[in-house]
């Protein structure tokens, strides 16, 4: 079975006047910005991999690959679950 970790990352977002947010690119921790395309599926659920509360999970499109985008709501926090090497 794959081992995963949990990476913070840094998110770009829209923010409309009803507050509600849309990332709309993901900065990793090299400063490397990846656009989000699309945005298919957005609920509330634990992560797959690593565990831990419910967070916002969005399944988004980014370079042609689907890709979730977790939102930590207590925390204010986003991560990607990554294989460990």
């Amino acid at each position: 079975m794959a081992d995963y970790k949990k990476v913070y990352v840094g998110v770009l977002l829209h923010v409309d006047s009803d507050g509600n947010m849309k990332p709309v690119a993901i900065e990793w921790e090299n400063g490397v910005k990846y656009e989000i395309s699309k945005i298919t599926d957005v609920r509330q659920t634990p992560p797959r991999h690593v565990g831990g509360m419910p967070a916002m999970r969005y399944t988004v499109l980014v370079s042609g690959y689907v890709r979730e985008l977790y939102h930590e709501t207590y925390y204010r926090r986003w991560f990607v679950e990554v294989l460990k090497q």
